[in-house]
């Protein structure tokens, strides 16, 4: 019955190899943002257009309330476009800091077609807007990843910029780990996805403060197969918050919103010179 099962599961996973991607990239295009739900006035809401090899990608630029010059450069998951995470830039923009979300390539109004690497040179062109366009330094920045962008966030922190913290939601070890984790299967490096999306192993190559938060009962990126190994990859200083009753999608939520914000707070306030 067991060399049965197994036959059947690799039957099943040859017959989907032609969809690698789809399991890691499930974008949506649309014709124009909805923004559900926004509560933020919209005098603070600026659209961006910036270029990333040749690709035209859109997101938005969020000013703080009251000026403050604290940013945070916002990677959201895989799924849909910027209006499946709108409610967490309100989340952010409670903290009184400046939000900068975008669309990677193929998602939403973003021009071309997803990939890793584009995922990559798509980070570095909107850090690249920030700094040139908005003149953010280094030192007032924060980047955020949820799931699928914190491939984005570690890649931005371990090569390109050292900014003033890091955030890690819900993050997989890498996209071996989290097919694995997910199938229960000893599958060969490369046999779902083309990419590496090596999570573990590049949050080794950063320089700063670093917390990590992960739902205990995450069942599409477990911890103990992913979020764990990350964190114990990442240099000092580190914090891990593991959050009881939480799942992939409801971290904030399950926290409380006003001890969410107040734990990322608390976390930027420490490191602040």
């Amino acid at each position: 019955m067991k060399r049965i099962w197994l036959l059947s599961a690799l039957v099943l996973l040859l017959a989907t190899a032609c969809e690698l991607d789809s399991f890691l990239f499930d974008n949506k295009e649309i014709s124009e943002y909805k923004l559900p739900g926004n509560t933020i006035d919209e005098s603070l809401l600026h659209p961006v257009t910036f270029e990333s090899n040749g690709n035209t990608l859109y997101g938005y630029w969020v000013e703080s309330e009251s000026g403050r010059g604290l940013t945070l450069l916002y990677c959201h998951g895989n799924k849909n476009n910027i209006d499946e995470y709108w409610d967490r830039v309100m989340f952010l923009h409670d903290l009184d800091v400046n939000v900068f979300i975008f669309d990677y390539r193929g998602y939403g109004l973003s021009e071309g077609a997803s990939s890793e690497q584009g995922l990559y040179e798509d980070g570095t062109a909107a850090l690249s807007c920030l700094r040139t366009e908005y003149h953010i330094p280094d030192d007032s920045l924060c980047l955020y990843g949820y799931s699928l962008g914190n491939v984005v966030s570690i890649y931005l922190a371990a090569e390109k910029v050292n900014p003033l913290c890091l955030f890690a939601e819900s993050p997989f070890a890498s996209a071996n780990s989290l097919t694995q984790a997910g199938l229960f299967l000893d599958i060969p490096a490369g046999w779902l996805t083309e990419g590496d999306f090596d999570n573990a192993e590049r949050i080794k190559k950063i320089h700063t403060p670093f917390l990590l938060m992960h739902g205990e009962q995450d069942d599409f990126v477990r911890y103990k197969d992913n979020g764990r190994i990350v964190y114990e990859n990442a240099p000092e200083p580190k914090k891990l918050v593991l959050v009881s009753k939480a799942n992939h999608t409801d971290v904030p939520q399950t926290l409380g919103l006003d001890t969410y914000r107040a734990l990322l707070l608390e976390w930027i306030g420490t490191h602040i010179d």
